[in-house]
């Protein structure tokens, strides 16, 4: 009996609870579920499922081998991963974790320069949102990653940070807001105004921290930047945006950014690596070509915006 086969069907059975929706899932008979669990049951010499009506329930045996079977499938997940990560190292393939932001807004510019350097080198890039990048660094998946810089306590305990530069989280409105003639705003100000959030909780604490204390805004969740800078566009409410994000609807036009009084947002982003971890050569070069970027890119003097020239020319840290 193919062991590992059978215990994938305990597993779907376990977790639908049910022996139809186990099928469903699986995509195969009922019978063939049951047949499973028998011969899964020959194999244990002891009862594993209990049928209760159209429910099946683990008896004190099936738990104990729903644990182990549970501890199977990440071993088998950890051994693909490490197999691929041997296969990339004899291929000579780099993988990249990057946050969504710094993808868009700055990896084009990056690998276009980066692969004029070294033209043989392959590379796989995974792109992710802040907490779907933590995860993945968190669960081993990946050595370092370029992503914003939070105070991230867990992230700490296990990664190193290497700040690579900071911007301003700029505050933007459409072009019809009754605030398009105004120089200045100030907190109190935002009582019963629409602020629109992106996904990171930690973007989110951080403006409802720094505005809840004067006015009693709200707030909106939205599922990313680009769909906050639309609806901002449509007169949906206002927002806190990073410059980068918002720099060509500023430089047209289509939004507009002013000051608010006592207030501004900073974030730092940077590279971040797994403590004591040596990087490879290729990975190596690859952040240094990634460093000399921002340490360029942020020496350059901001363009005028409309409304306001924002603090985009912050000197990346490290930079003469």
């Amino acid at each position: 009996m193919k062991v590992l086969e059978k215990l994938e069907t305990f597993l779907v059975l376990a977790e639908c609870g049910s022996y139809t929706e186990a099928a469903k899932k699986m995509y195969c008979s009922q019978p063939t579920i049951s047949n499973h669990i028998q011969q899964l049951e020959e194999h244990y010499q002891t009862k594993l499922i209990e049928r209760r009506g159209k429910k099946a329930e683990l008896t004190e045996q099936g738990e104990i081998v729903l644990e182990y079977a549970r501890k199977l499938t990440c071993l088998i997940a950890e051994s693909e991963t490490m197999v691929r990560k041997s296969q990339q190292k004899q291929e000579r393939i780099m993988s990249l974790y990057v946050s969504n932001y710094i993808s868009e807004y700055f990896f084009g510019r990056i690998l276009s320069h980066y692969h004029g350097a070294y033209p043989s080198q392959l590379l796989e890039i995974y792109t992710y949102c802040y907490s779907d990048l933590r995860t993945a660094l968190l669960e081993g998946k990946a050595d370092f990653a370029f992503l914003p810089l939070y105070d991230d306590s867990l992230l700490a305990a296990e990664f190193d940070a290497v700040p690579l530069f900071e911007e301003e989280l700029v505050f933007v409105i459409s072009p019809s807001h009754p605030w398009k003639s105004r120089k200045m705003i100030y907190k109190r100000e935002f009582s019963r105004q629409t602020i629109l959030l992106p996904s990171s909780p930690f973007i989110c604490s951080t403006i409802k921290q720094e505005l809840q204390e004067h006015a009693q805004a709200r707030f909106l969740q939205m599922s990313n930047f680009g769909t906050i800078k639309q609806s901002v566009q449509a007169g949906i409410g206002t927002a806190f945006l990073p410059y980068e994000a918002v720099r060509s609807e500023l430089e047209t036009g289509q939004l507009l950014t002013i000051p608010i009084a006592s207030l501004q947002l900073i974030r730092s982003n940077g590279l971040v690596v797994r403590k004591g971890k040596r990087l490879s050569e290729a990975e190596y070069n690859f952040c240094g070509q990634v460093r000399q970027f921002f340490s360029q890119y942020y020496q350059r003097p901001a363009p005028v915006q409309a409304g306001r020239t924002p603090h985009q020319n912050v000197p990346a840290p490290g930079a003469s």
